[in-house]
């Protein structure tokens, strides 16, 4: 198979050759530069961590995870996007396989941090090894429908909110790979509420802010696509392109939120107030 990525300085012959549209092709050059933010924001992520000498290594590899995954969103987002056809492997159905395992990786991950976070002591061990095992198992299950859909039918149906159209996005939509990453990560929710009367005051408006703001960016991506300029506002900002900057705002929250709760965590064991 010939990788085949977009010529970005030559969109104009991409345009008028009719392998995209522009409003495609300014759909996709906005997904590309706001990734961008992504690995921006893992990097200061890991600055935080490692400035205030936060020793919760599975943060790392999430934010790790984090950083790999802006980088194969940027590919996927770069991949000829004329060559989406329903049957044949393409370039950028191959993009969009890596790119969707990289981001139910992530979402798997975040789950069993937070496990971590919350059940920490050795009589909660049982019960963090029960959401370990849990949400792995919906991981492979996702992973596993990815890999059927990309490399048995070659191709990623809208499913979700999309009519069952082929993978355009026009018109919103998920694929069951994306809503699997939303099922893979909402058993963060059970975590907070089970655990919320446990954190602190500051702790708690954090988690929520978190919450609330992947939720404004879960709403805007799956309503307005992802791959052209639609109505959103009038058509003068790119969906997609929001949950790329507010889920990035997310993960800034999420380092704040275990920068508090470990501070507050020392301070307990020191005996003195937490903040």
């Amino acid at each position: 198979m010939e990788l085949n990525f977009i010529d970005w300085p030559s969109f104009k012959d991409i345009v008028l050759e009719g392998g995209t549209t522009l409003a495609e092709y300014c759909a996709q050059y906005a997904a590309v530069q706001t990734n961008w933010v992504y690995t921006l924001a893992a990097f200061i992520c890991i600055a935080i961590m490692l400035i205030k000498k936060n020793k919760k290594w599975y943060w790392y590899v999430f934010i790790l995870l984090y950083m790999f995954m802006s980088v194969t969103s940027v590919g996927m987002h770069t991949a000829n996007y004329g060559e989406f056809q329903p049957g044949v492997l393409t370039t950028k159905l191959l993009a969009s396989y890596i790119d969707m395992s990289f981001t139910e990786l992530v979402a798997w991950s975040g789950v069993c941090c937070f496990a971590f976070e919350f059940y920490q002591s050795a009589s909660e061990r049982k019960k963090r090894n029960i959401f370990l095992i849990s949400v792995t198992v919906i991981m492979a299950i996702v992973l596993t429908v990815l890999t059927y859909e990309v490399f048995v039918l070659h191709d990623r149906p809208l499913y979700i909110g999309g009519g069952g159209a082929p993978m355009d996005g026009k018109t919103g939509g998920l694929s069951l790979a994306e809503f699997g990453c939303f099922l893979t990560a909402l058993p963060i929710l059970y975590l907070l509420g089970a655990n919320f009367k446990r954190m602190v005051k500051s702790e708690k408006i954090l988690f929520v802010l978190i919450i609330l703001t992947f939720l404004v960016a879960f709403i805007i991506t799956s309503i307005w696509g992802d791959n052209e300029i639609n109505t959103f506002l009038l058509g003068n900002i790119h969906g997609h392109s929001i949950w790329h900057i507010l889920t990035a705002l997310a993960m800034l929250e999420v380092v704040f939120w275990v920068d508090q709760r470990t501070v507050n965590q020392m301070l307990r064991e020191a005996g003195l107030k937490e903040i």
